[in-house]
């Protein structure tokens, strides 16, 4: 059965390398400086999350403080520990920080929100950017992104 799932970001600029590359990554906890880290705190959550995304799995990109939605994909599906650097924070510090990846068949990205998503999300978890979204407020964003452009979008859910 295909899940839909919120992937949230600090900035655009990440949602576009992710379209670019057909790819999305998350922290890793072993990255975190502290104990008291929301990584370290969320992992299990996380992994939970991470381990139910599959194939065919329907994903909505968003800026984590504005809810503005950028893009969606289609999940192709996922592995751990990719070495190659990506986002511009793993230039700049010539490391991979986001090594458990999922990759996409396909994302659709624009520049200009299609939507916005501020609804409570009860098993998001924080620091990991990760939730799973109900079916009603998935097709909710697929028919604000219909208004929005010319696109006859279907998804079976």
């Amino acid at each position: 059965m295909v899940k839909c799932w919120i992937f949230s970001s600090k900035n655009k600029e990440n949602i576009r390398r992710a379209s670019e590359r057909l790819t999305w990554g998350f922290w890793d906890r072993d990255l975190a400086k502290r104990r008291e880290s929301k990584l370290v705190k969320n992992w299990r959550s996380f992994l939970r999350h991470y381990n139910r995304i599959s194939s065919g799995d329907l994903v909505f990109f968003q800026i984590a403080q504005s809810g503005e939605i950028h893009a969606l994909g289609i999940v192709k599906g996922k592995h751990y520990d990719d070495q190659t650097p990506i986002w511009d924070l793993e230039l700049r510090k010539k490391r991979v920080l986001f090594p458990w990846r999922v990759s996409f068949y396909i994302i659709m990205y624009s520049e200009e929100p299609f939507a916005q998503h501020f609804t409570e999300i009860k098993n998001y978890v924080d620091g990991y950017g990760i939730g799973e979204i109900p079916f009603h407020e998935a097709k909710q964003i697929l028919s604000e992104l219909k208004k929005k452009y010319p696109l006859n979008v279907n998804v079976y859910l």
